[in-house]
């Protein structure tokens, strides 16, 4: 940047005509003549129209060394004609309005950029962790009730999760006991609604049903002959589910024999 004139150089512009770079603006007629002047700023006066301008000598740049074929006294910025005085002048920016291809391209640009591919997940891996999750699941599911099943002990888990209606008309079978004979349950029981035999002459082991249906339960016998047979249990009607069981006089009792009874 040009450094402001020595006074030196200024009383070279007393009595000489010389022009402003870049002449001001708003002032046709750019050639002027040095008045006088102080510590801070210049008196010029306009030789065509006689108009006189205080000029900061802080605005003021070099001057030439050729009057040829006019004397400059350089400005260090553009300057205006303004309400009377010289000011620094400011250019305006008018700001267009947007088209919308313009204000489209301006939003493209501030969207945040697409993650990288590799964190992107595709719709096959999606699916896939889906898959794996809902095996997952399934596997944790048949974990649970085979837990659950050797903890109560029942013989098919998936029974405590859908038991059947074993609801029956009275309990009346529980005043059974093993060694009862056909006689010994009807004079408890009265007679069956229904009875039937579930084996065949020839089998080792006879099996008889007494049905009585409108209490909802079926008591069952055993023997080795038709003549003999006494009191294993009764199984409901019509889930066949186990009822009671007869206690064996060597321990235990007839549960496990109930559970595999030949299909009637």
């Amino acid at each position: 940047m040009a450094a402001e004139p020595q006074q030196s150089a200024l009383d070279e512009l007393a009595g000489r005509r010389f022009s402003l770079y870049p002449a001001i603006r708003g002032i046709e007629h750019n050639e002027w003549t040095l008045e006088r002047d102080t510590w801070s700023e210049i008196l010029i006066k306009n030789e065509t129209s006689g108009q006189e301008l205080w000029i900061p000598r802080n605005h003021l740049g070099e001057i030439s060394s050729s009057d040829s074929p006019v004397l400059i006294l350089g400005l260090k910025r553009e300057l205006e004609f303004k309400a009377g005085s010289v000011v620094a002048y400011r250019k305006v920016v008018v700001s267009m309005p947007e088209t919308p291809a313009v204000r489209h391209a301006r939003d493209e640009q501030k969207a945040p950029p697409e993650p990288p591919r590799s964190e992107l997940v595709s719709g096959t891996d999606a699916k896939t962790f889906r898959l794996l999750a809902i095996a997952l699941s399934i596997g944790l599911t048949i974990a649970l009730v085979g837990f659950v099943g050797v903890v109560v002990g029942f013989h098919n888990p998936l029974e405590y999760f859908f038991r059947p209606d074993t609801t029956t008309a009275d309990q009346r079978y529980l005043t059974l006991a093993s060694g009862d004979n056909y006689h010994d349950i009807v004079a408890k029981m009265a007679k069956p609604e229904k009875e039937q035999w579930v084996s065949s002459e020839e089998d080792e082991l006879q099996f008889q049903a007494l049905w009585y249906g409108s209490r909802a339960y079926i008591v069952v016998l055993m023997g080795g002959t038709r003549a003999d047979m006494r009191y294993i249990g009764t199984i409901h009607d019509p889930s066949r589910r186990v009822l009671d069981s007869a206690t064996q006089v060597g321990g235990g009792d007839t549960a496990p024999l109930m559970r595999n009874l030949p299909k009637f």
